[in-house]
């Protein structure tokens, strides 16, 4: 094994081309990030749009680190797929996994794959008190991803989720909306802090959930309804306020149905301050805010913990 080793990960999510380097105590050595471009008042990407600008991406964020750190490079991890799931697919990652492979058979690496997921439990554990070996209830928010996971080991079972949108699609579209880029989370998120809560009762209903899921639609509908009548500060913070309310409620109903205490928040909409002020007191333990958002870091991390066990 070679001295002072190095694990790289990459990671081509739907927004951010990404690679990192950590070593064998978990540091962060290198953390390089590209976001992928959306055109002014669109609300996404086509999948192929995307896979074209992680190919373009991945030459200028993977140079540097390679350049510094090649030679002690001991393993290589990609995130392949969304989620640790038989039939889990998106075309976006497969940008990430043929480079990681053609990497790690350069530099005579071993080469390991993660999910996107997984990469996030990672990423969102480093910092914090989290042991692994006993179940962690792992809530992904994220433009795409709205989950509740009950994580045992290697066995990652869905005990909660959306039944229509995340949360990050209901800031994006109203944050588009109210003229704020894409994507428009941090822009709600900031609005929302900004304001005082003192006199500000929310006028919405309560977001629907059942034992097993939510539904965001309706608070969406009633959100871009009231466009009309609120400032765009007072949307953010209704909104914000609404998604914080319903988070807290739905954890709850998961670490009942579980008997699971660790809460671990993970994501893009997880570095929200509105949310972890919300959250101040209940005992839930949130990723830094730096890489709740998509990062390769939770990829190296992933490859470092499994290394010596092949």
């Amino acid at each position: 094994m070679k001295s002072d080793p190095v694990f790289l990960g990459v990671d081509t999510s739907n927004y951010t081309t990404s690679a990192a380097a950590v070593d064998a105590h978990g540091n962060i050595l290198a953390d390089n990030r590209r976001l992928l471009e959306v055109k002014k008042g669109e609300k996404g990407l086509r999948q192929s749009d995307a896979l074209f600008q992680h190919w373009k991406a991945l030459p200028g964020i993977l140079t540097p680190i390679l350049s510094e750190y090649r030679d002690r490079i001991v393993c290589v991890c990609s995130s392949v797929r969304p989620r640790p799931a038989e039939g889990s697919y998106m075309p976006v990652f497969t940008a990430g996994a043929n480079i990681g492979r053609v990497i790690a058979k350069a530099l005579g690496a071993r080469y390991t794959e993660t999910s996107h997921q997984q990469m996030h439990l990672y990423s969102a554990a480093l910092g914090n008190d989290v042991d692994m070996s006993r179940p962690v209830l792992l809530c992904h928010l994220s433009g795409g991803t709205l989950e509740f996971v009950d994580v045992r080991g290697d066995i990652h079972d869905i005990a909660f989720a959306t039944k229509d949108i995340s949360y990050g699609q209901l800031l994006d579209r109203l944050g588009v909306d109210l003229g704020f880029p894409f994507p428009a989370g941090r822009y709600i998120d900031e609005a929302a802090v900004g304001m005082a809560p003192e006199g500000h009762k929310n006028p919405f209903k309560r977001v629907f959930m059942d034992g097993t899921g939510l539904n965001l639609s309706g608070l969406e509908t009633a959100l871009r309804t009231a466009e009309k009548d609120l400032s765009p500060q007072e949307c953010a913070y209704y909104a914000m306020d609404s998604i914080a309310e319903s988070f807290c409620r739905a954890v709850e109903i998961v670490k009942k149905s579980k008997g699971t205490q660790q809460v671990l928040v993970c994501g893009g909409v997880a570095s929200s301050r509105f949310l972890r002020n919300y959250c101040k007191g209940r005992g839930y333990m949130f990723g830094d805010p730096r890489l709740c958002s998509d990062n390769a870091a939770g990829c190296a991390l992933f490859a470092a913990a499994h290394y010596d066990n092949g």
